[in-house]
């Protein structure tokens, strides 16, 4: 750049420094500035100005890659503004007017970017103030990615660090496999530790699932049902009481029975109350919440109703069109030319098809008839004719869809005749590809070709069907259902046949599972869903009822299973399934549903649909399985899940629990920070000691060279010596305090120095001592031998003994070496024992085995003290058992510090979550409502050859076949036929077959096999058996000791506490054999039936009990409580006797001694217990009986049986709940039932032969009060109030009974209503609700009477008698309502007022011709 020469040159050498370069630089080359700066303030002219301008510019373009020469065709005009400033402005030798150099740059096409600055860089305005905010953007990104780089750093020294077990895939973890003993056994098939519980008796093994998770959901959502939580074993026992294999039976003569089976088959058999409570808990439930209405009237739904459902809740989506069922020449059909207007308003006649229902058959006739009438296109006739041939009274599906589809076809063919303006050969380019589509439909269609279509009758009494049918459509038949109808004649039969034959090629055109057939309990049922509060959902009627709600559940739930099916098919661009494919599906539904209540085995398969049955045929609830009532509460239980208030519920326990865990962890962080205080606290310690130990070493050094001092110069005295103190050594001289202070500080030592000290305080403090040497076994040993050696030395050392002194140490001492001898004798096995025991309760972590281990391991003398430096000694293996103890307590002190806030979280249930997994993918489970000391497992199978067989003990080994529950996968769905050999589609199949089993070789859900753990040995045992180097296990293994620590312990505490339980001295005189006689001896005594159940027995021990103990004998003597145990050992004992025969004897006189056996039994629930032989026996035949489910056996004391629902109190008064479904409880509902509608009946009438002096009304309810617990008096007390009803109702009225005496006419046979009850195509058009305003009395007819009171005189259940008489009452109070008089439905001021007070008879009869307006 050339020099500048003028006189503000020092100031254009400042300028021109690198930073405003780099500013100048990037300035010009974005754009140059608007403004040039000036020279200076000394005096230059203008033309200076100009002449130092046009050198800048010639400057400029040469560092743009131009020539200087091209300046010259420039010219330069500097401007002075009014504010002082100084503007270049170029023009070009045109006049061009530039107003910076770099504008003339690009003007001459010159785009390169000076490399260098000029020398008039300070005259260039700063860009600073712009780059300032960009500066500071930057370094923020610059920060923010420092950051993240360092996290990154960090979470990769992690990774590296981590163990190479963490990086292995949940694959490669259950193969896991390293030779271990557990590894060993579980490839084997077995389970170790064995466990304590595997099933309940009546409760099958594959449906332990279904049972946890009901009783779980019954419990956990208990304040939503108003339901108060039960036992898990007492909730299982009363599923399983009662089942048809366990009813009280007389098989046997009184004789052989036993007292307790005598006495036990006496109470009358009542359904449990917690059954009845979580029953109407659910119905209640579901019946109020709004979601219910999806699926009450699912048993009604057909295809067209669900067509219309989803126009009117999306209109915008395109239903399915209908498909063929009758053969047609469309492309003939299309080629006739008919009016326009003609085909318009035939295709109109058939558009109100569409909108009837499959049953109102006589609108549909009248639309064909129409049809027919106006067109002239013969084809068009000829299609509609054969349709008719399917039409039948209330049944025309077949019709209606062989006419929404030729409307649909020709609508598709002729967009013209709406008024599109569409040319010719666009519209039979349409009719041909509409032909095409219908000729493929045709080849699916059989038809006879024989039939005759000639002789089809249109005419008829179509016109009254259609009154009828208007407004009395039972919407009952679907599209199907029709098919199955008997023809009438030869021809129709041959066609229905062939429609039957060709529904494994028609495709199916709806979701709609074909609709059940109307049970008993649907007929007594209303038609609108139930309410709640009303009698229909009450402790009478809850077993019919959940039968009907159950039905109407399953039947939505075929209906999304099909919607499901479907769905996939037309994802995986799959044919959609034929007609009977569907139907071979819906068969099977019950398995696809709820697969986990199958069989496997092959027993029976559908629980579901037969219970379903029972009870809605009115049939005993008892008389059901345990596995069909545990189906039944499955499906109330999924759609509860449903419900919105159970979802609400969970979304409130969601936002409480995030508040409860926030807590829980500011706590946790509170014991952190307090831990971290401790250690903090600790290190200053061992800086302190680090400090303190290397003062004392250079106080002790300095005084041994004063020592030496002396002794060369003599000029201390060992007096001055000894009275010096630290602080005067120090002081001594200049040097040796320049050398104390230069000692280290407590701050100055390194971090593995402070460690090791550290590590030294923490043992130290375990064993309550202020300094521990740690010795190995080796050097316990010698330290023995060395104490043995000094005792001999010393016995050696008294000489001759010639005192009594003497020898009174010489004896002292050869005592304690005779003692310390025999001790060496047994030393060596107890030591080994205890440190076994040790190493056991250092994998097991918890308190309590820790500190028994810690006990053993001092009275083997691995503890001593340490005379010589004032502490103690322990073994390197006792010291990490003491250094754990004070872990697993310090564990207990947090634990008991956030047990409230564990306890609020929990109750804010989201869903149960494992406490973890091991290394076989085995999830352990512990319910919150559960007994304390329970972890429940669930293990997957290993699956095995079919050929070989695997032994009984291998649980876990089993086939394919017994592997798999429920009904297999549809592989249609997911890979096509043709293509299912194919390579990728195994693949395809075997993956996504993982999700039920790891090996992928099961098509169906796969069996787990679950099992409880519930004792302190059980527990500790597979703490024991969890490896630390799996990371699965490790973390398992420290849930288990928190969960040790504050289940079990409890539990153990409780039994440590008892008074019976044997300390382990007294446990050392038990036997685990040799009890042969005195079994023996005591079986006995047992009557002939019990004594055959233990004839195979030859030894209690190793045997099951089951306990009976009454807890409050004074307030509660009927409440026992029965518990498990197992025989563990036996004694005898001497035991005093009370003998009558030896008189009278004094208080003071010694009671006669006798030896009797006492056995020693293991509780499941942790703790030991001593019980004779009496106890013993019998617990060993109850408990042989309860695992049996001998027919007989009803532990009716049982805590289950005794339970109430203080929260909802549904089965009524605690008193009257376990008769709440007696039929004395339903006679005491008939009564107040006749007692509230009598009144009112009798106002409408003027023959009265129920009451007054005919005095039946009052022999009804006398003989109801005396007879009404029976059944049979019940049912004829309902049939008697219904007449006494239908009475008081007027009857049928004068046209009904004109109706009955006339003769029937015609050929056509009518069926009587019993007929109807039993015939399952006329069940669906019985109404016996009385409903509409022409209806006179009780009932519609005189059928629906007659099916009635077959009904109730064929039922025998009272839940069927309490839906009969809530009925009556219901069509009672119909008739009440319909002949209300105009006063009492438009009431005046004065007629209510009056009605207070005189009765709303006499207020009628205030106006003129009101009283007789009552009447009508």
């Amino acid at each position: 750049m050339p020099a500048d020469t003028s006189s503000d040159g020092n100031t254009s050498k400042k300028s021109s420094t690198s930073k405003k370069r780099k500013n100048h630089v990037k300035e010009l080359d974005e754009a140059s500035p608007k403004k040039k700066a000036h020279v200076g303030e000394n005096g230059m002219t203008l033309s200076q100005r100009e002449k130092r301008a046009m050198e800048l510019l010639g400057s400029y373009l040469v560092e743009r890659g131009g020539e200087r020469v091209q300046a010259e065709n420039f010219r330069c005009r500097v401007v002075q503004r009014p504010g002082g400033r100084y503007d270049s402005i170029f023009f070009s030798a045109s006049n061009k007017r530039f107003k910076c150099m770099a504008d003339v740059a690009r003007f001459l096409n010159l785009e390169n970017t000076p490399t260098k600055s000029q020398g008039g860089n300070n005259n260039k305005p700063s860009s600073r103030g712009k780059k300032e905010p960009e500066k500071r953007k930057l370094k923020r990104e610059l920060d923010k990615l420092m950051k993240s780089r360092v996290k990154v750093a960090k979470a990769l020294e992690d990774h590296n660090n981590e163990d190479i077990s963490h990086q292995f895939s949940t694959a490669e973890d259950s193969r896991w496999d390293d030779g271990s003993n557990v590894s060993q056994a579980h490839n084997a098939g077995l389970i170790v530790p064995t466990p304590d519980i595997e099933s309940f008796p009546g409760i099958p093994t594959h449906c332990i699932p279904d049972l946890l998770m009901v009783w779980n959901f019954l419990c956990t959502f208990g304040r939503t049902l108003s339901l108060e939580p039960i036992d898990l074993d007492d909730f299982a026992a009363a599923l399983s009481l009662f089942c048809p294999s366990t009813k009280p039976t007389n098989s046997r003569p009184p004789e052989e029975q036993s007292t307790e089976e005598q006495t036990q088959l006496s109470p009358q058999v009542h359904i449990p109350v917690y059954l009845s409570e979580c029953h109407i808990a659910l119905l209640r439930l579901l019946v109020k919440d709004p979601t219910s209405d999806l699926w009450w009237w699912s048993v009604l739904e057909t295809p067209e109703m669900v067509e219309q459902e989803d126009e009117y809740m999306n209109p915008m989506v395109k239903k399915r069109s209908a498909s063929a069922v009758v053969k047609i020449d469309m492309e003939a059909l299309l080629s006739v030319d008919e009016d326009p207007a003609v085909t318009r308003k035939w295709l109109q006649a058939l558009e109100d098809v569409k909108t009837r229902k499959p049953d109102n058959s006589g609108p549909i006739k009248s639309a064909v008839k129409n049809a027919v009438a106006v067109t002239t296109n013969q084809h068009v006739k000829m299609y509609l004719k054969k349709a008719m041939r399917t039409w039948h009274a209330k049944s025309a599906g077949l019709v209606k869809r062989a006419v929404v589809w030729l409307v649909e076809r020709v609508r598709e063919a002729r967009p013209d005749l709406w008024g599109r303006k569409v040319g010719e050969d666009e519209i039979t380019e349409q009719k041909k590809l509409v032909a095409a589509e219908a000729a493929l439909e045709m080849g699916n269609i059989v038809e006879d070709a024989d039939m005759d279509v000639g002789d089809v009758n249109l005419e008829g009494d179509s016109d009254e069907e259609s009154d009828s049918d208007d407004d009395e459509g039972s919407d009952n038949e679907d599209e199907y259902a029709d098919q199955a109808d008997a023809p009438n004649s030869p021809s129709k039969q041959s066609c229905s046949l062939t429609l039957k034959e060709n529904d494994e090629i028609t495709p199916v055109t709806s979701f709609v599972p074909v609709k059940p057939v109307p049970s008993v309990v649907d007929l007594l049922l209303p038609p609108a869903k139930p309410v709640v509060p009303s009698d229909l959902i009450h402790a009478l009627t809850w077993p019919p009822v959940v039968g009907a709600t159950s039905c109407r559940i399953f039947q939505w739930y075929k209906r999304r299973r099909n919607e499901v099916d479907d769905s996939i098919r037309e994802f995986r661009e799959l044919r959609p399934m034929s007609v009977a494919e569907r139907r071979r599906r819906e068969t099977s539904a019950s398995l696809r549903i709820l697969s986990e209540c199958g069989d496997p085995l092959g027993g029976d398969p559908n629980h579901v649909q037969r219970a379903i049955n029972h009870l809605c045929d009115g049939k005993r609830y008892l008389d059901l399985t345990a596995v069909q009532r545990l189906c039944i509460l499955r499906i109330l239980i999924e759609a509860a899940y449903d419900t919105h208030h159970v979802q609400l519920g969970i979304e409130d326990n969601f936002k409480a629990r995030t508040n409860a865990v926030k807590a829980l962890d500011a706590e946790e962080r509170r014991a952190k920070k307090k831990a971290r205080e401790e250690l903090s606290a600790i290190e200053s310690a061992a800086r302190e000691r680090l400090a303190t130990e290397a003062r004392e070493a250079f106080i002790e050094r300095k005084r041994q060279e004063l020592i030496e001092d002396i002794k060369d110069t003599k000029e201390y005295s060992a007096e001055f010596l000894e009275s010096l103190n630290d602080d005067d050594i120090i002081d001594l001289d200049d040097e040796t305090k320049a050398e104390y202070e230069a000692l280290p500080t407590p701050e100055s030592f390194n971090k593995g120095e402070v460690n090791a000290v550290v590590k030294n305080i923490q043992e130290e403090t375990a064993f309550g001592a202020g300094s521990l040497t740690v010795l190995t076994l080796k050097k316990v040993e010698d330290m023995d031998e060395d104490y043995l050696k000094s005792l001999q030395e010393e016995l050696d050392s008294f000489g001759e003994v010639d005192s009594r002194e003497m020898s009174a140490k010489v004896d002292r001492v050869r005592q304690k070496i005779t003692k310390f001898t025999d001790q060496m004798q047994t030393l060596p096995e107890e030591r080994s024992s205890a440190i076994e025991v040790l190493k056991d309760a250092i994998q097991d972590g918890t308190i309590k085995t820790l500190r028994a281990a810690i006990k053993e391991a001092k009275l083997a003398r691995l503890f001593g003290e340490d005379e010589e430096n004032g502490g103690v000694w322990a073994l390197d293996l006792l010291r990490d058992a003491s250094l754990e103890l004070k872990n697993a307590e310090s564990r207990k002190r947090v634990t008991e510090a956030q047990k409230d806030l564990v306890a609020k979280r929990n109750k804010c249930f989201i869903r149960t979550e494992p406490l973890g997994r091991d290394r076989f993918q085995s999830s352990f489970v512990h319910f919150d409502h559960d007994k304390s000391s329970r972890v429940w497992a669930e293990r997957d199978s290993i699956i095995c050859d079919e050929d070989s067989t695997p032994r009984k003990a291998a649980v876990l080994m089993t086939n394919k076949k017994s592997a798999s529950i429920g009904a297999p996968d549809m592989s249609d769905d997911f890979v096509n036929l043709d293509n299912r050999d194919q390579p990728y589609a195994k693949s395809f199949l075997s993956f996504a077959r993982q999700e039920y089993h790891h090996t992928g070789e099961l098509s169906t859900l796969a069996r787990h096999h679950w099992s409880c753990y519930t004792t302190d040995r059980s527990l500790r045992a597979i703490v024991k058996n969890l490896d630390g180097r799996c990371p699965k296990e490790n973390a398992l293994k420290e849930v288990l000791k928190e969960t040790l620590e504050t289940l079990a312990l409890a539990a153990g505490s409780e039994a440590n506490s008892s008074a019976d339980v044997a300390a382990p001295t007294v446990n050392a005189d038990f036997r685990d054999k040799g009890d042969e006689e005195a079994f023996n001896q005591e079986k006995k005594r047992l009557s002939g039936a019990d004594a055959n159940m233990l004839e195979g027995m030859s030894s209690a021990i190793g045997r099951r009990v089951r306990l009976r103990r009454i807890p409050d004998p004074d307030r509660a003597p009927d409440v026992a409580e029965y518990s498990m145990a197992t025989i563990t050992g036996w004694k005898m004992e001497n035991k005093p006797q009370s003998n009558g025969a030896h008189g009278e004897t004094s208080e003071d006189a010694p009671k006669p001694q006798a030896s009797l056996p006492i056995w020693r039994l293991g509780l499941d629930d942790g703790g030991e217990l001593h019980v004779s032989a009496e106890e013993t026996i019998e617990g060993i035949v109850r408990a042989v009986k309860w695992s049996t489910m001998c027919p007989g056996y009803v532990e009716h004391d049982a805590p289950f049986l005794s339970y109430r629902n203080g929260l909802g109190r549904f089965c009524g008064r605690a008193v009257e709940a376990p008769s709440s479904l007696t039929p004395q409880a339903f006679a005491k509902q008939m009564i107040k039932k006749e007692q509230d509608l009598y009144m009112p009946l009798k106002n409408r009438t003027f023959e009265n032969n129920w009451g007054g002096k005919a005095g039946a009304r009052q022999v009804w309810v006398s003989s109801l009060k005396e007879c009404g617990d029976t059944f049979e008096a019940d049912q004829d007390g309902l049939l008697t109030l219904e007449n006494a009803f239908f009475e008081l109702a007027g009857g049928f009225g004068i046209v009904e009974e004109k109706k009955e005496d006339e003769p029937e006419s015609g050929t056509k046979s009518t069926l009587s209503g019993k007929e109807l009850l039993y015939d399952n195509a006329s069940r669906f058009d019985i109404e016996l609700e009385s409903l509409g305003s022409e209806v006179k009395g009780l009932w519609n007819n005189a059928d629906a009477r007659e099916i009635f009171q077959e009904i109730i005189k064929t039922c025998d259940t009272v839940g069927v008698l309490a839906l009969g008489l809530d009925l009556v009452c219901r069509n009672a109070q119909a008739h009440i309502d319909r002949t209300k008089s105009s006063v009492a439905r438009q009431p005046t001021a004065t007629e209510e007022s009056s009605g207070a007070y005189v009765g709303r008879r006499r207020a009628a009869a205030t106006r003129p011709g009101a009283y007789a307006d009552f009447f009508k």
